[in-house]
């Protein structure tokens, strides 16, 4: 169902996407190496690539809370497990890997153990292009950071079966986190094809919303429809939760936006304080360096150096929460006029 809030596994579960899924179909055929999947937060690129993958061979690795080497082969071990069906005969008989009735088990220490590089370089050799998704991978730190860095030079130099996707919503993070442009990266001067994953029309958003509803049984009026989609702006996340809010019983449309800004609000709680006032000042009509940095200094009363602001403002960026002075998501919008 368009309103089940898990990421869609299938394409036949997928709204519309035609276009990206063409994109990723023909770069992925080609042999690209290192593609990128691009969007802000709940725009519906897990639910992408995991349709994507439905009918290839591949692996999706979640990379969300990945901060020790073991989050990172654990990661890969439910990877893995995910994926058996179609690689089952592959696996078998990797050192380092152990199918179990219930998944795999990855061995990465000691004897008969197997790296992340050892296994792409296994299935490289089954000869059979094998995309490996990994998704939100650009808050990994040293010394994973290095790792991740070093094995997608290899496999985009050495391993020509293998495709590796890299989502990111955080769209600057994931291009430093490559370092694509840095003389320092393993992956420096590499190409990258790039897809950025948009919001829906407010066409589009009309028709997930009436397909969704019909789909729950439930005929809503237009003018809900139209006050919901003016509100969430074609992001997909916040349509599937107004749809599946509405269809449990809350048919209160304040109540529901209420509680979209909350879930922001718990988000932005771990950005620093000067990022906070950043925002505050944007969400109160600041359209430019100069009007932020007079709201701070005016809120704050101290003045502020000229690098610091610009560093801050451009991490926002990265963070892709603001663009141009802009919010990029009308919730985070609303929920920053309440940061304190």
């Amino acid at each position: 169902m368009l309103f089940d809030p898990r990421p869609k596994c299938s394409r036949d579960e997928l709204f519309d996407r035609e276009r990206e899924l063409a994109f990723l179909e023909q770069h992925v055929e080609a042999g690209e190496p290192l593609i990128l999947v691009l969007g802000i937060r709940r725009i519906g690129k897990t639910s992408l690539v995991k349709s994507f993958l439905s009918d290839r061979t591949g692996i999706y690795v979640d990379m969300r809370g990945v901060r020790r080497e073991a989050d990172l082969y654990r990661a890969l071990s439910k990877g893995l497990s995910g994926s058996l069906g179609g690689l089952k005969e592959i696996l078998q008989g990797i050192r380092g890997i152990r199918i179990t009735g219930v998944g795999v088990e990855f061995k990465w220490r000691g004897r008969d153990s197997i790296s992340m590089l050892g296994l792409l370089e296994e299935l490289n050799k089954a000869g059979k292009r094998i995309t490996v998704v990994f998704d939100e991978a650009q808050r990994l730190r040293p010394p994973l950071l290095v790792e991740m860095r070093d094995t997608l030079a290899y496999v985009y130099d050495n391993l020509d079966n293998i495709s590796v996707v890299l989502t990111g919503s955080e769209i600057g993070l994931l291009r430093g986190f490559l370092g694509i442009g840095n003389p320092e990266s393993p992956l420096y001067g590499r190409y990258a094809a790039e897809l950025e994953v948009s919001r829906f029309s407010r066409g589009l958003s009309m028709e997930f919303l009436e397909k969704g509803f019909r789909e729950a049984g439930i005929m809503v009026d237009e003018s809900i429809l139209e006050e919901a989609v003016e509100l969430f702006d074609g992001i997909v996340g916040w349509l599937v939760f107004f749809g599946r809010s509405y269809i449990n019983g809350d048919k209160n449309t304040d109540r529901i936006v209420e509680i979209a800004v909350q879930l922001a609000l718990k988000e932005l709680g771990t950005l620093s304080r000067r990022e906070k006032f950043i925002l505050k000042a944007v969400s109160s009509g600041a359209r430019s360096w100069s009007a932020i940095r007079s709201y701070i200094e005016e809120k704050e009363g101290e003045s502020i150096p000229k690098a610091s602001l610009t560093r801050t403002i451009r991490r926002l960026e990265r963070l892709s929460i603001i663009k141009n002075y802009r919010f990029l998501d009308p919730i985070y919008e609303k929920a920053s006029m309440r940061l304190t």
